[in-house]
């Protein structure tokens, strides 16, 4: 069944103009998210079953754009139930004084504990991410680090899919890298 949903999803991936529309509508909702990764897949596993039925229906881009949006409004009704608290309604009463106490988040720019800022990080990150890198597959592999997906069965599906080949080879060849990862830098610190 999951190796039939694969194919379904590469149905998809054939088609560019449909991918960009799935991307250009969860751009368009993004703010209405809490990931829009699972959208997308949902989208895209959505129109990949669409198209598995008949290899006609890649024409009824009219259709396929519907089902594109069907899947976004579901996502966004799915999504006001999501629970989220404001920092305001996290705010306590003071026992003595009576006085409302409020939550207030660590500013890290002005924290005296932190050794780089955030940006900074994000500079450090992505100049080392930029030696370890030395082609498109690593490239893929370390963005999807980055950003903390560390599933190696997750990034060699999606490897798969936009780069082909076969899963399994994905997943041997991500293990390798990542000791060859830690090993050089291991020995650059």
């Amino acid at each position: 069944m999951h190796k039939q949903a694969d194919n379904h999803e590469l149905l998809v991936y054939e088609l560019k103009w449909v991918l960009n529309v799935i991307y250009e509508v969860s751009d368009r909702i993004r703010g209405s998210l809490t990931d829009q990764t699972k959208y997308e897949e949902r989208a895209i596993n959505r129109v990949g079953r669409y198209l598995a039925i008949d290899k006609r229906n890649r024409y009824n881009k009219q259709y396929i754009i519907k089902l594109i949006e069907e899947v976004a409004s579901s996502v966004i009704e799915r999504n006001k139930n999501e629970h989220y608290d404001l920092f305001t309604d996290l705010a306590e009463q003071d026992e003595e004084t009576y006085e409302m106490i409020e939550y207030e988040p660590i500013d890290e720019m002005t924290a005296s504990d932190y050794r780089y800022s955030k940006v900074e990080d994000e500079v450090i990150a992505k100049k080392t991410a930029a030696l370890l890198a030395q082609d498109n597959r690593r490239m893929k592999i370390i963005k999807a680090w980055l950003i903390g997906n560390t599933n190696t069965s997750d990034i060699s599906r999606t490897l798969a899919r936009s780069l082909g080949g076969n899963v399994e080879g994905h997943r041997k060849f991500i293990q390798r890298f990542e000791k060859e990862c830690r090993e050089r830098l291991s020995t650059a610190i």
